[in-house]
């Protein structure tokens, strides 16, 4: 393959990839050693222009934490030190809102000649629940309320504070609870919360 039909293939492949990604709800971007965003899907664009943890400025990605920039910086020494492309080093940005879930970057090293290039994967863990409550829903044929149900289950909230929230009672939550657990087989919330992740 010469370096045109590579760089071809290397343009199409990243396309494919970035649309992928969209369709499921990810971030993916591509950038240099001190930040510089080449390319980003859709959704990692969204994505940083909503977290006031990230900033871009002038097409680099920042971190407003200087904890965060730490560590994102960390990553990368760590990437680039092992020169291992199966190697990834992650990143979890914590939300101000105690009750929504944390923003994971997975970040990898891309095989290149050239200066330090790192794929950086981005799941927004609340917006990917919501996907995972959505599939079980219909994967496992649940009732308007059972999907309520199961959304507060997933969180953290003690079931006579989700009782209170849907306005029910405790014996008719622990009855949606039951028929949710034989629906998905699961005994407990730890067990759910074990099966709503792998639901991807």
């Amino acid at each position: 393959m010469n370096q045109e039909t590579a760089h071809i293939v290397d343009q199409a492949f990243c396309k494919f990839l970035a649309d992928s990604l969209d369709r499921l709800q990810k971030g993916v971007a591509i950038i240099q050693g001190n930040g510089t965003i080449l390319q980003c899907n859709e959704f990692a664009k969204r994505l940083f222009e909503q977290t006031p943890q990230i900033k871009v400025s002038t097409g680099r990605l920042e971190f407003t934490d200087p904890s965060h920039q730490r560590e994102f910086q960390n990553a990368q020494s760590l990437a680039t030190a092992t020169i291992d492309l199966d190697v990834q080093q992650e990143l979890v940005l914590r939300r101000d809102e105690a009750f929504l879930r944390p923003i994971h970057i997975d970040l990898r090293l891309v095989d290149t000649e050239f200066d330090d290039l790192f794929f950086l994967f981005v799941t927004d863990l609340e917006i990917q629940q919501q996907i995972n409550i959505q599939k079980a829903t219909a994967l496992f044929r649940l009732t308007d309320k059972e999907a309520i149900v199961l959304e507060q289950l997933s969180g953290t909230q003690t079931e006579p504070q989700i009782a209170a929230d849907l306005d029910i009672t405790k014996n008719t939550l622990r009855t949606h609870r039951k028929n949710i657990y034989a629906k998905l087989n699961v005994s407990s919330r730890v067990e759910l919360a074990m099966l709503l992740s792998i639901l991807v």
